[in-house]
């Protein structure tokens, strides 16, 4: 059943209280705030402000229906909550409930309409009822109606039940009436009796409810369902919406609209009870009690209604008939200057009130009577009409019937006041004026003009002037602050739809508000996008008709530069969805901009905004068939083939009709080659595939709560990962080798066991390690690697991948500042392979005998310097090169910040030189594997070149920061400076594993320290002269940069194996390349400056939690956070505990759909290490802390 919607705050005795003064008996009850000076006070009979005007004896007193006792009120106001949540299993469920408070409803009907606290119950029920249902409650109303429209509340419940009960009129019209209910009570089972008995209830007092506060609006409910009109049109819910009235909604179930916003059927009875209506209304009222309504706040709507309808019914030659309402108005024939009621509508047209139905009269007066007015109301007093606020709507309508002749003659009297108009904020006249002219054929050029003068010469100026940019929105601002200030200046509105009015213009007119567009800067743009109501004419610009080609292309590739920040704005994503139709024609940039979203899918998943756009840009479609989506992109249908396609199919059937058909067979009858049998498994393959990934994507929905999606399986499985322990692992999985293969049904069935007991990384779960998962681009160009199945040792073997490789290399190195001519990289294994390769092209190059003799033949005993918090494998590389674990040396870091301290170096490398041994080579870290440490570059770098040592820098982990130059600067300054640097974009880029560089500032020296003789494998050109010896060479580097060997430059070295250690390497440059070429380097930095922020979030909501020990500095150098658990903020003394409790809340975090790992730096034990990333979600971050949470709580 749906939960008890309960409302906090509320005492009940004091709700009781008042709940008891509301329902006691009222005469009439009048609303202070609803009385303005204007109004006829009822009471004594006088009129305010001297009219002359004498109400009508009302009905009587209102008779008390009772109270509901203090259960019931209980009971109902239960209900009305269930009801208004509508969290009902089916309709079912929801129609037993319905049926089951009608129940309880029964005979209390009245007392629940009356009462303050359960009318919104009865509103509700009559939006959820049936036909049936609502015709019984109609008859339970009936003999009421009289009471209940002129009493608070009640009137609210008897306007919704005329409104529901409209379109069962229709419905019995042209359909067989329902069976009546059994609930039915005696008498009128069609709704068209029960609203004609409705109406016959009211006779005789319709001239004293028309100016009830209550009562008039439901006379006005019932008057346009009596008449057929549309219930929902802007005229028709301007003149029967009330401005206090609760709007009651539904969340699932909101009334039908398609009877409501249509003309609707009525039979004839109903057009005889509206005549007899109107005429019971007015019947006693003379011109001058007419005219007193017309001022009157209350009865001014309804009589504009019965106006309206007299014309809608009887048209404009009822304006001739004596007793018509228009003429009661206006008796004058015609209502020439001088006259009373040139002089009445006069008066009107400056009263707030009265200028309503003004509009009304100018409106549907015949043509005749209509110029009269003209000529003696509005014609000589443009300027002043057009300059007063209140009158100026009235001159409006005026416009909206001018002939050519006068509305030329109007915008000449009109041109010189624009000014003026303009400062006054008076610009729904000239928005009027451009739209009449259009409509008539009225050159504008005067308007354009005009305008030019009033909002300055200089387009900018024009554009900021006329929008108000920047006048009342602040980026500090939020965005209910703007609405309230923008509600209170309707004048920014009003220019907005002027300038959108003057873009329906070609010529002139339109290009005051192009040029000013394209006149803004970037950040004006932005503002004019996100501004509520600047934004609006930005989206008409490029939606606009006519040929506006040209102003789109220059506007548009601005524009889609902004995309990502645009389209998760509550109000600029609006316009990203206008870019549709703005880069019609253009299909270039439309798949920039689909580009764009897709680099930032992340991002927009987290807002709703965001998700609107991704939706109504077709992304899925993008992402899954994208051909699909090029071919409507481009205004093609979907599958079909562009003409180039179909001239190349025509030409290929024609050269093959003069050929025997069939299987053409090679040379020596071989079997044809065959793709099918390879197509058939990557495509079921990939329908694996697919749902693994979605799985993910899937289960993010549900991590802001801390618990991902529970799968089946045999073991506590989310969409992460089904965990067991390795044994059980091994059994379950059961890898054989079998004799036989198991062809294409095996091979997919071993495919579904490894997804199964696989890590999905791509879940936003994964957080243990310093990678996560790749996306399309990186999925792709695995596949092709494997298509291509090269090896990168020498340039014949893989051409294409060797450039590519040469290229990427060189402009990744460029951005760590290495721009020598012979600066590039090479790729390998992976950091630890990075690393390694380093110490060995150091040693060889300070110490070119080595390369032959060894370290163990050299009188040097070596040493190497790196941070303590630096990676193992610096030590693995000295065991494996013969150097031995001792010799490398730890340098201490700065307290807590785990950055080296330099000094610290200075310190020990002073230390090596004294005990006689050789500091050689330096390993400085960007992004150390715990806490994200970078350490101090340039401090290391200027102690390097004192000692002339060799620097390198670890930068597999944090590296990719040197894509955001803000992120650079603080954390890779002085990276040029280095001789090597180890890059992992597998790791925080989200390339695939592995992809992993070794750049440096000379290759020369790479080459040198790596070249062997393999004639077999690297054929040296004949005329290629002899390399000098090495041994020849000075030995200790001092200045090594500047003494290179006599190598060949990079640029023609093509057999990369000859740089590295390795022969076999794979392709896995052109992984990144193809990211790189994907993404642009300007969507590798928002990825990057997206993840950092959201690691300075997740510090931030740990920082806050009082359960929780940040460890990690604040904000954060990297994408790691670390932090303890500890009770009220408190560690435990002993390691042993602290380290038991993480490593618990880490095993249980699993089971929830989250993965982290943990370490320890210091004496107080392991402590929790999250690694977020680029798509990394804030509601994933807040999920996890959530479960961290609750999960410590039962380990501690």
């Amino acid at each position: 059943m749906p939960r008890e919607h309960k409302k906090r705050g509320r005492r009940e005795e004091k709700k009781r209280k008042r709940e008891q003064e509301e329902d006691q008996p009222e005469s009439k009850r009048r609303r202070s705030e609803d009385v303005t000076d204007a109004e006829i006070t009822v009471g004594n009979g006088q009129l305010i402000d001297g009219a002359d005007y004498t109400p009508t004896t009302g009905p009587g007193e209102i008779p008390f229906y009772g109270l509901l006792d203090e259960e019931e009120q209980e009971y109902f106001k239960r209900a009305d909550s269930m009801l208004e949540l509508d969290q009902f299993n089916d309709s079912e469920e929801r129609a037993l409930f319905l049926a089951n408070v009608y129940k309880e409803a029964n005979g209390k009907e009245l007392k629940i309409a009356n009462s303050q606290s359960c009318s919104r119950l009865m509103e509700r029920l009559i939006l959820m009822s049936t036909s049936n249902q609502l015709k019984v409650l109609f008859q339970k109303f009936t003999g009421h109606f009289l009471h209940l429209a002129q009493h608070r509340f009640a009137s609210h419940c008897c306007e919704t039940l005329f409104t529901r009960s409209a379109p069962i009129v229709s419905e019995e019209i042209t359909a067989p009436t329902e069976a009546p209910s059994s609930d039915a009570v005696k008498g009128a089972t069609t709704a068209e009796q029960l609203f004609l008995n409705a109406s016959k209830e009211l006779e005789g007092n319709l001239g004293y409810l028309m100016t009830d506060q209550f009562a008039s609006h439901t006379l006005r409910v019932l008057l346009v369902v009596l008449s057929g009109r549309p219930l929902v049109d802007a005229h028709t819910t301007s003149l029967l919406q009330s401005r206090k009235k609760e709007h009651i909604t539904l969340n699932s179930r909101e009334p039908t609209a398609a009877a409501s916003t249509s003309t609707r059927t009525v039979p004839d009875s109903f057009q005889h009870a509206v005549d007899h209506m109107v005429k019971s209304m007015v019947a006693d009222l003379d011109t001058t009690s007419l005219r007193a309504l017309a001022s009157h706040p209350v009865a001014n709507p309804l009589l504009q209604l019965l106006l309206d309808l007299e014309f809608q019914r009887s048209g404009k030659s009822k304006a001739k008939d004596t007793n018509s309402l228009f003429r009661r108005l206006l008796p004058d024939d015609p209502p020439e200057e001088g006259t009373d009621s040139a002089a009445f509508l006069n008066a009107m047209l400056y009263d707030p009130i009265g200028s309503r139905l003004c509009e009304i009269l100018v409106t549907h007066s015949p043509g005749k009577t209509f110029k009269i007015l003209y000529q003696s109301l509005f014609r000589e007093k443009l300027p002043s009409l057009a300059k007063n606020e209140t009158a100026s709507y009235v001159l409006i309508k005026a416009l909206e019937r001018l002939n050519k002749e006068d509305l030329e003659r109007a915008m000449q009297e009109l041109c010189p006041q624009i000014q003026l108009l303009v400062e006054r904020a008076r610009t729904s006249v000239v928005k009027c004026l451009i739209e009449r002219c259009l409509v008539r054929g009225v050159k504008t050029e005067p308007l354009a003009d005009a305008l030019q003068e009033a909002y300055g010469q200089h387009p900018t100026e024009r554009m900021n002037k006329m929008l108000k940019l920047g006048s009342s929105s602040s980026e500090s601002m939020s965005e209910e602050r703007q609405k309230h200030i923008e509600s209170h200046d309707p004048s920014k509105a009003h220019t907005s739809l002027l300038a959108q009015s003057m873009l329906d213009v070609p010529g002139t007119l339109q290009s005051l508000i192009i040029d000013g567009i394209l006149s803004l800067d970037n950040t004006g743009l932005q503002q004019m996008a996100k501004d509520r109501s600047a934004t609006h004419v930005l989206q008409k610009s490029l939606a606009s008709e006519g040929d506006t080609i040209r102003y789109r292309r220059m506007i548009m590739p601005r524009l889609a530069n902004m995309t990502a920040d645009l389209a998760t704005d509550p109000v600029a994503s609006h316009v990203v969805d206008t870019f549709w139709k703005g880069t019609d024609g253009l299909p270039f940039i439309r798949e920039k901009v689909a580009e764009l979203l897709m680099q930032h899918e992340a991002i927009l998943r987290e807002s709703a905004p965001g998700r609107a756009v991704w939706r109504n840009w077709q992304m899925d479609t993008y992402k899954t068939k994208r051909f699909d989506w090029m071919a409507e992109a481009k205004g093609r249908i979907p599958g079909s083939k562009t003409g180039i396609e179909l001239a190349r199919e025509r030409f290929a059937n024609q050269k093959s009709g003069s050929k025997p058909k069939g299987n053409m067979r090679k040379k020596g009858g071989g079997k044809p080659l065959q793709l099918s049998g390879a197509n058939a498994l990557l495509n079921a393959v990939q329908e694996l595939l697919i749902p693994f990934i979605r799985a993910a994507d899937e289960d993010a929905t549900a991590k802001e709560t801390g618990h991902g999606l529970s799968k089946s399986g045999g073991g506590p499985r989310t969409a992460l990962v089904e965990h067991h322990k390795p044994q059980k692992l091994a059994q379950l999985l059961d890898p054989q080798l079998p004799d036989t293969g198991v062809g294409h049904d095996g091979f997919l069935q071993l495919v579904e066991k490894v997804l199964q007991y696989s890590v999905n990384t791509w879940d936003q779960g994964f957080m243990p390690k310093l990678y996560a998962s790749t996306d399309a681009p990186g999925v792709a160009s695995e596949l092709i690697l494997s298509v291509l199945n090269t090896n990168l040792h020498v340039y014949d073997a893989s051409p294409a991948l060797t450039i590519i490789e040469k290229a990427t290399t060189k402009a990744l190195a460029s951005l760590f500042g290495l721009n020598g001519p012979h600066a590039g990289g090479i790729s390998v294994q992976g950091g630890s392979a990075s690393n390694t390769t380093s110490i060995v092209i150091a040693r060889n190059t300070l110490y070119p005998s080595t390369k032959t003799e060894g370290i163990h033949s050299s009188p040097h005993d070596f040493v190497l310097f790196t941070s303590a918090h630096g990676h193992y494998s610096i030590e693995k590389a000295a065991q494996m090169l013969g150097f031995g674990s001792s010799a490398v040396w730890t340098v201490p870091t700065s307290g807590a910040t785990g950055r080296m301290d330099s000094s610290a170096l200075a310190t020990l490398i002073a230390q090596a030189q004294t005990e006689n041994k050789t500091p050689f080579y330096v390993n400085a870290t960007a992004g150390t594997t715990v806490l994200g440490s970078y350490d101090p570059l340039r401090a290391i770098a200027k102690i390097c070149r004192a000692h002339h040592l060799w620097l390198h820098i670890d930068a597999s982990w944090g590296g990719p920061a040197i894509f955001s130059p803000p992120l650079a600067q603080e954390r890779l300054d002085g990276s040029h400076l280095a001789d090597s640097i180890a890059i992992n974009p597998h790791k925080m880029m989200g390339v695939p594993v592995t992809c992993s560089f070794l750049l440096g500032a000379d290759l020369r020296q790479f080459h040198a320290a790596n070249t062997l003789p393999a004639d077999y494998l690297f054929h040296a050109e004949e005329n290629e002269e002899e390399e000098e010896d090495a041994d020849g060479q000075q030995e200790g580097g001092s200045k090594h940069r500047h003494q290179r060997q006599q190598q060949p430059p990079p640029s023609e070295i093509y057999d990369l194996a000859d740089l590295t250690l390795q022969c076999g390497r794979r392709g896995d440059a052109l992984k990144l390349y193809l990211s790189w070429s994907y993404h642009g380097t300007f969507g590798y930095r928002t990825q990057m400056e997206q993840a950092f922020a959201t690691a300075e979030y997740l510090a931030a909501l740990v920082d806050g939690e009082r359960d929780l020990v940040l460890v990690s500095e604040r904000p954060p150098p990297c994408l790691q956070v670390c932090f303890f658990y500890g009770k009220g903020g408190v560690v435990k003394e002993e390691e042993k505990e602290n380290s038991r409790v993480t490593r618990e809340i880490a095993a249980g975090l699993v089971v929830r759909g989250f993965m982290v790992d943990y370490a320890k730096v210091d004496g107080r034990g392991r402590f929790l290490r999250v690694v977020v990333n680029r798509g990394t979600r804030r509601g994933t971050v807040e999920g996890l802390v959530r479960a961290v949470v609750e999960v410590g709580e039962g380990v501690w």
